[in-house]
């Protein structure tokens, strides 16, 4: 079971990379516009209205970036108002998902907001490191353990709300179970991807080092330069993840299911 996990976590890493080294540049612009429209309810001073239609529209936005790397393991050329109009009549149901999404976060963010203000309050007090560690680490399993329902509720959401036309709570369903299914497979990528970037930040800051005893100034723009293009790397291969998981845990199933359909 592990061996057949570790090597479809590989091709899934290879298959991303691949997707990802044809159209670079397209792929990090996409990114940068998935991650600005992220981080837009975080922004302050925004309009409230403003920050909700960003949450509601990233399901929308993701999906388009999806099925951009659809397009390229398909060997198509992919066109932005054909990746919308794919999307279009299915966006109601989208925006529900992204609804669902904020609900649940705020949930998750109303039981955790006292434990984050009682480390914010032992931050400000000077607390000791071990003291503020004991706080820091169970909060951070707290976190993760209520955020992780929903990243496998929307992992395949998306994708099988408008490719395979299943209701929103069908496709949360079916992606929670999809993600269970594959969660060594996942998790395996997951800690590949994560130990390389750090790797490679690791690197870097070696780099930037080097760089900064020469000079200060240089050293501080080329960190800045670099760390955005890594992150922006880091979400091109993340989506891209995100859409070859999806296509051998669901899409070719369900391509088998037709095909012996069609024969019987």
């Amino acid at each position: 079971m592990f061996k057949h996990s570790f090597y479809e976590a590989i091709k899934w890493i290879n298959d991303s990379i691949s997707l990802f080294r044809q159209k670079p540049a397209m792929c990090m612009l996409l990114a940068l516009s998935y991650v600005a429209i992220g981080i837009t309810p975080a922004i302050g001073g925004l309009p409230i209205p403003i920050k909700l239609l960003a949450i509601l529209s990233l399901p929308s936005f993701q999906l388009m970036v999806i099925n951009f790397y659809l397009e390229l393991d398909k060997g198509r050329q992919p066109r932005l108002a054909g990746l919308f109009n794919l999307i279009k009549p299915y966006i109601g149901k989208l925006v529900i998902l992204g609804g669902i999404c904020l609900v649940y976060s705020a949930l998750a963010s109303a039981l955790t907001s006292s434990d984050l203000a009682t480390l914010n309050t032992m931050m400000q007090d000077g607390s000791d490191n071990e003291a503020i560690a004991t706080k820091f680490l169970p909060l951070m399993l707290k976190v993760l353990l209520l955020l992780a329902p929903l990243l496998m509720a929307t992992w395949f959401a998306p994708m099988l709300i408008v490719h395979h036309q299943f209701s929103i709570f069908r496709a949360i369903k079916s992606s929670i179970a999809g993600s269970l299914y594959s969660a060594l497979s996942l998790g395996i990528a997951w800690a590949i991807l994560t130990l390389a970037f750090a790797v490679a930040m690791t690197l870097i800051g070696a780099v930037v080092a080097i760089v900064a005893a020469i000079s200060q100034h240089a050293a501080e723009a080329l960190a800045s330069l670099i760390l955005i293009n890594c992150f922006l790397v880091a979400t091109a291969l993340m989506l891209a993840f995100q859409y070859v998981s999806y296509r051998d845990v669901f899409a070719k199933k369900f391509e088998n299911l037709v095909k012996v359909d069609i024969t019987a």
